[in-house]
């Protein structure tokens, strides 16, 4: 199995922190981010990332040639529109990689490692999972679940059942899915401005199944605003504990 890191944006709604490097670069503990998603990767056997830069993209990838990294392969895909686009741009750059079992990550997604091993425990074809809240903002990506499949995902919709979890899984025809719902979502109008999630919407009004999985009281969190980064600090001895010298900048 392969991951796809998006990691293009800027992340304007955390500066100061983000006025030089992305957010993927920021620190929780004494790792980043994206060094932490890349050890808890590498934890549950994947052997290639793709990261999709763009806003400070050199120092994404200085750091990530400064990693000792042992069998697993890492690249990165430039996405050259990062300024003016969205993750659905930022996963159609990567749609030539689309080629094996796939975990797709947002770039701000800080999670503990188990998080991850239950969503690639799923072996449906998509597998969108979520988090129950007791309550959601205006920005989260809501998902609205029935019979344990997904019915309906979006900032807007009603009848939420949870939070949808930015780390999602495509396995076999799912893969075939999702790169044609992204070649039509590409030819939308404004969609420089959307989320992938609406190719994961097309799917789901075409009729395709959507597995969903609930993960619990497991900690997950994306990295938005000032106080998510404090958020994750402050849980970082359950984000990075167990991964602590797996990698290491040489």
């Amino acid at each position: 199995m392969k991951a796809i890191i998006l990691a293009a944006g800027k992340g304007e709604r955390l500066q100061p922190f983000t006025n030089d490097i992305p957010k993927s670069l920021l620190r929780i503990d004494d790792q980043t981010i994206l060094e932490n998603q890349i050890n808890h990767l590498k934890k549950c056997d994947i052997d290639e990332i793709n990261v999709v830069v763009g806003f400070a993209y050199q120092k994404v990838e200085e750091f990530l040639s400064s990693l000792n990294i042992i069998n697993i392969k890492i690249n990165t895909i430039f996405n050259p529109f990062w300024n003016s686009t969205n993750s659905l741009f930022s996963l159609w750059c990567a749609r030539n990689v689309l080629d094996k079992d796939t975990v797709l990550l947002n770039g701000d997604d800080v999670f503990e490692l188990q998080v991850l091993r239950k969503i690639i425990s799923n072996k449906e074809e998509i597998c969108v999972p979520y988090k129950v809240k007791d309550k959601y903002a205006a920005e989260d990506m809501k998902v609205k679940i029935e019979n344990d499949l997904v019915c309906s995902i979006g900032k807007n919709i009603s009848d939420i059942n949870g939070e949808s979890v930015g780390i999602r899984v495509f396995r076999g025809e799912g893969l075939q899915i999702l790169k044609r719902s992204l070649e039509i979502e590409i030819r939308t109008e404004k969609f420089n401005k959307k989320w992938y999630a609406s190719a994961i919407d097309r799917i789901l009004k075409r009729g395709h199944k959507v597995s969903s999985i609930d993960i619990g009281d497991l900690y997950w969190h994306d990295v938005d605003y000032p106080n998510d980064l404090e958020n994750a600090r402050a849980n970082s001895n359950i984000i990075t504990s167990v991964n602590k010298n797996n990698l290491r900048v040489v």
